[in-house]
């Protein structure tokens, strides 16, 4: 997508350009990262601005490397030959990215939700606790397992499979088990493989129980 921050301008034929902040720490985007606002390295903040022809209205291209949440987008006048502290602002918005395109605020996915169009997803590097799943019986691949003796592993980002940080797990009931904690550090990825199997005490295998993770990236990440 392209022109996604837009707006009626100063005036004619100036040179242009817009900011953007983190809305939850106030960091300002340098072109690669957000950082603390340092007063020496302001011309590493701006992103360029074009004008359509000489309509006064400006357009310019939301940075596509910055991960989707909530951010604040300030646009300015460039009085000299690069961006000082003393441009004038002449717009402000809150802006709503989704990682690939500007979207309502209602349509932002959160943790375990579905925005609209979007997959399911997990928030980055975010621990959640109690994570179920049910073991049936390899015999007739229906019936629930019951007593048995879960283990779990995880692949991240397409590395190999290792064990979960967490390999505590509680039976609930009726086949169902969850394992205490995909920990922080297990969800620290952008995708993860989940790996489950089971033993029954009394003997008898369960069907492999598999989970494909999408990591949802927060904002400032």
């Amino acid at each position: 997508m392209a022109n996604e921050i837009q707006g009626r301008g100063p005036g004619a034929g100036r040179t242009c350009y817009f900011q953007v902040r983190n809305s939850t720490s106030g960091f300002v985007w340098n072109g690669s990262a957000f950082e603390a606002y340092l007063s020496g390295t302001v011309g590493a903040y701006d992103v360029a601005m074009t004008e359509q022809g000489l309509a006064n209205y400006y357009v310019g291209n939301f940075p596509a490397t910055i991960p989707a949440g909530i951010y604040a987008v300030e646009a300015k006048q460039q009085a000299g030959g690069s961006p000082v502290e003393g441009d004038s602002t002449w717009g402000t918005q809150d802006f709503n990215w989704n990682g690939s395109i500007a979207v309502p605020l209602s349509d932002l996915a959160t943790s375990g939700l579905v925005g609209q169009g979007f997959p399911i997803r997990l928030a980055r590097g975010t621990q959640i606790l109690n994570f179920g799943f049910k073991m049936v019986s390899s015999a007739d691949h229906v019936t629930a397992l019951t007593s048995g003796v879960i283990s779990g592993q995880i692949a991240r980002d397409g590395g190999a499979f290792g064990v979960l940080q967490s390999g505590a797990f509680t039976e609930v009931g009726l086949g169902w088990y969850h394992v205490q904690a995909l920990t922080s550090g297990d969800l620290l990825c952008n995708s993860a493989k989940l790996v489950f199997t089971g033993v029954g005490i009394s003997g008898g295998n369960a069907d492999q129980r598999d989970f494909f993770l999408i990591m949802q990236r927060t904002s400032g990440q």
